[in-house]
């Protein structure tokens, strides 16, 4: 297995080829965390991760001393649909969030579709179940497809009588796809990951945390090994 193989710059959480999330660059590492930590007593210093380190890190997660963990970067392209973004977009403390303008260009004829319909959760508004065999999923795709395909119509016709982009992406369906760059600290995406890969959290929005963490947990294997651990009860 080549170095590329094991950390993969791109994934495509949906499956479809079009939604994706890209490491864009990257600053910091375990090290750095350590070293913002112990700067507080002129402890810091350019010698290799060691066991002591390590278990700092375990100290910080455990007590919640969360600055450490705020003295790096990561960059994300992330292209998904505009109900995902709108999830993601939420989470702005630590997180920076530049998102392509349908103001400047024309929007791409690109819509997501689900591979399967899931049916309202009885006890929870905000939450959806696995379908049980009672939902049409044939007529569910097809009303889907009418929508979306009669709204990007409209969007592409009010472009053709001259009406401005701006105004013309009001029809837009929210199962467009969306790109921008999202860059967060390892503080804020920890944060973001807790929330947004927990059960509670729409499933869609779910595949992107996991391939954020998958592309993110290389760089920081410490600092994630000993997170989890501490979410896993250990």
């Amino acid at each position: 297995m080549t170095a590329a193989d094991a950390h993969p710059l791109t994934l495509y959480p949906l499956g479809d080829g079009l939604g994706s999330v890209s490491l864009v660059q990257s600053v910091g590492d375990d090290k750095a965390v350590v070293n913002a930590a112990r700067i507080s007593f002129g402890g810091d210093s350019d010698a290799p991760l060691n066991d002591r380190d390590e278990k700092l890190i375990r100290y910080l997660l455990r007590h919640q001393h969360g600055s450490p963990f705020e003295h790096n970067l990561i960059t994300f392209k992330i292209i998904c649909p505009i109900f995902v973004d709108r999830q993601m977009v939420r989470h702005r403390a630590g997180v920076s969030k530049n998102e392509i303008s349908g103001r400047y260009v024309e929007m791409q004829e690109r819509n997501f579709t689900p591979p399967a319909f899931r049916k309202q959760a009885p006890s929870n508004r905000q939450a959806s179940v696995e379908d049980d065999g009672t939902l049409d999923q044939a007529a569910a795709a097809r009303v889907w497809e009418e929508a979306w395909r009669a709204a990007f119509g409209a969007y592409q016709e009010l472009l053709r009588l001259g009406v401005t982009r701006e105004q013309a992406r009001g029809v837009l369906p929210l199962s467009l796809y969306t790109e921008s760059y999202f860059t967060f600290n390892v503080r804020s995406l920890l944060h973001f990951l807790e929330l947004r890969d927990h059960e509670g959290a729409q499933y869609e929005t779910r595949l992107y945390a996991r391939a954020m963490a998958q592309l993110t947990e290389p760089l920081f294997p410490v600092t994630f090994r000993e997170w989890r651990a501490l979410h896993a009860g250990g």
